[in-house]
């Protein structure tokens, strides 16, 4: 199979091409380091000659992106790759969002419902996998709030998931039919966010501290206490967050 990975060379991309490759596939790279890049639109058709799937896990990377740029980046983008992906023939796109973007009012959020719609009235069949946030994504979000030595976040509660289930629920759904709707991966567990971020920065002896606060924001969107809008109403659930722990202890 003949796939393009547009994202190809980030946290879940790189992760993306190297599983299919594994499996035999001929994967094409997709990102700005190829000369590929989605919001302007260079490189796209030329990437998607002769390609049967794309998988679409491009994020928010550059260094003057920020969380209020959100919606223009995503539409952008989606708009970009999915005409490109139509006039090349492409038969799958395969997606990646966010569990809960349609709940939270922030610009970030509202460019991943964005993206979802555009790529649902496409006439590309899809398969869109909604996600909880990723435990190796806590130590960026904790950067982008930290001061040099406090962290707020909300005390909200998410079942976070590893980017390498979210890499095997991608390639799945890359090599099956095109479900044209929204498959959920979360975590079997409830973590307090602060919580977790608390965990993850003491495994990495990171001695900042880490507070609740209701006034904190998340990803740009304001967020009350005991908000459960980042849980999934049902989802496939992935291993839990001390596996992953000692997974990557063991790899270290």
């Amino acid at each position: 199979m003949h796939v393009a990975v547009v994202g190809g060379t980030g946290l879940i991309g790189a992760r993306v091409v190297r599983m299919l490759r594994d499996h035999g596939d001929e994967v094409r790279v997709a990102s700005r380091r190829t000369g590929v890049d989605a919001y302007s639109g260079e490189g796209l058709a030329k990437a998607f000659d002769g390609v049967h799937v794309v998988v679409d896990v491009l994020n928010m990377n550059r260094p003057s992106y920020e969380y209020e740029q959100g919606l223009n980046f995503f539409d952008t983008c989606a708009r970009n790759v999915l005409r490109a992906e139509e006039s090349a023939g492409v038969q799958h796109h395969v997606g990646l969002s966010i569990i809960g973007a349609e709940r939270l009012d922030s610009s970030y959020f509202r460019g991943k419902v964005a993206q979802e719609r555009l790529v649902a009235q496409s006439p590309v069949p899809h398969s869109m996998l909604r996600t909880a946030v990723f435990y190796e994504n806590i130590p960026k979000l904790v950067d982008h709030v930290a001061t040099t030595h406090l962290v707020r976040l909300p005390p909200v509660r998410v079942r976070p998931v590893s980017a390498d289930d979210v890499t095997a629920a991608l390639c799945r759904l890359a090599h099956g039919v095109p479900l044209n709707g929204v498959y959920e991966l979360a975590g079997p567990e409830d973590w307090f966010l602060d919580e977790l971020a608390r965990e993850v920065l003491r495994a990495a002896h990171d001695s900042r501290r880490v507070v609740p606060d209701p006034d904190a924001l998340f990803m740009g969107a304001r967020m009350h206490s005991g908000d459960e809008s980042l849980l999934p109403g049902w989802a496939e659930t992935s291993g839990t967050f001390r596996a992953w722990r000692e997974a990557r202890a063991q790899s270290a």
